[in-house]
């Protein structure tokens, strides 16, 4: 890379060194991912006029019925015109994480890295689960491809995905990459604990996530009901849920912490407090393109139970740090299956093989290093 530190500049509407909100903390983390690379971070603003943002909402719903407004091109150009053509001095490269769309827009004589965790076409039908209109569903795939093959490399953060930029869309697979998410945790209070169960004591199982149903909410208090009726005094601590549906407030068994935002130290540190806490991590998610939140259960060493979907397979491998269950599984299958490893043997196997696989592949010092090296492959 020479004497000089080559300079990224960041595409985001929001700021990467302050939010670590913003896409569930990950803007932040590989912002600080890249400098750690030896890289020299610029961030570009593509944040549009309010108004104007909210009209073309409008309008693409109206027109589209977008689900999201990042696959409206118009709304795209809008963005990218919204920037300051002065911030792309000194830039060496582009990095844009999410938005396929505003590749197109972007200056051509700047390579560029675009980075996300899906596709649209793996989106439709899966996260999407409202029947869209052809016209929409064409609109999408349009963007994405041609978003797709501007990018110099494509990043993804799972096999599943990295396959679908390959296969659906027809992208170099040379130029294809996977490099995995890591904890979204500062590495200063990844504080390694010992195995926190003995036989008979109370099973804390940590469920963590915005979205109620689409994460599995409703199998995990099942499960957890399931546990303790089955002779297993069971705990379920749910964090991110903004409001706990109504037929699950005041259940014995249920500790309701609520939505806890990263940008505010003591909810932060309350966050990481209950991992530290967690004897299991319950995630019967329907639908995952990643799940940062499993690269965090293995930064604890807390063993994982979810379900067998999307790009989970890169961050629980069966027998090493989790056990991922067929789609079809019910409550009654992931009692058993925690019933089964709730012995010392299996979950201190499964908390080594977590604090395993969080050093070699879902840190963000790991994500560096394989940043680094992806770069240097391609001359960059």
């Amino acid at each position: 890379m020479g004497n000089r530190k080559k300079v990224i500049g960041y595409i985001s509407e929001k700021d990467p060194f302050t939010d670590r909100k913003a896409w569930s903390g990950t803007i932040f983390k590989i912002r600080e991912g890249i400098e750690n690379a030896g890289y020299e971070v610029k961030w570009i603003c593509s944040h549009p006029n309010g108004f104007l943002k909210f009209l073309y909402r409008i309008i693409a719903k109206i027109r589209y019925r977008y689900i999201k407004i990042n696959y409206n091109r118009a709304y795209c150009q809008l963005s990218v015109r919204s920037i300051d053509k002065k911030l792309y001095e000194g830039c060496d490269y582009l990095f844009v994480p999410c938005n396929a769309c505003l590749l197109p827009y972007l200056p051509k004589d700047i390579p560029i890295i675009f980075y996300t965790d899906t596709t649209h076409r793996l989106m439709v039908g899966y996260y999407w689960k409202k029947k869209l209109p052809l016209k929409t569903i064409e609109h999408g795939e349009e963007c994405e491809r041609i978003g797709i093959h501007r990018a110099t490399l494509n990043l993804r953060s799972s096999r599943w995905a990295a396959d679908s930029v390959v296969n659906d869309y027809n992208y170099n697979p040379g130029k294809t990459y996977v490099i995995e998410f890591g904890a979204n945790i500062d590495d200063s209070d990844l504080v390694s604990n010992a195995m926190k169960y003995a036989d008979g004591a109370t099973v804390n199982i940590l469920f963590s996530g915005v979205e109620w149903e689409r994460k599995g909410g409703d199998v995990a208090v099942e499960t957890v009901r399931l546990l303790n009726e089955q002779g297993v005094r069971a705990l379920l601590v749910i964090a991110g849920i903004k409001e706990l549906p109504q037929q699950y407030v005041g259940l014995p068994y249920i500790e309701y912490v609520g939505f806890l935002n990263k940008n505010t130290p003591e909810q932060y540190h309350r966050y990481v407090q209950l991992w530290k806490e967690a004897t299991l991590f319950l995630l019967p998610t329907k639908a995952e393109c990643a799940g940062i939140v499993f690269c965090e259960a293995s930064a604890y060493g807390v063993p994982i139970f979810t379900y067998d979907t999307g790009g989970t397979g890169d961050y629980v491998i069966d027998g090493v740090n989790g056990y991922k269950l067929a789609p079809s599984a019910n409550a009654a299958d992931f009692a058993a299956c925690i019933r089964r490893n709730l012995n010392t043997l299996s979950l201190q196997t499964l908390r080594e093989g977590g604090l395993r696989l969080y050093k070699e592949k879902l840190s963000w010092s790991a994500w560096s290093r394989r940043f680094r090296e992806i770069m240097e492959e391609n001359g960059m």
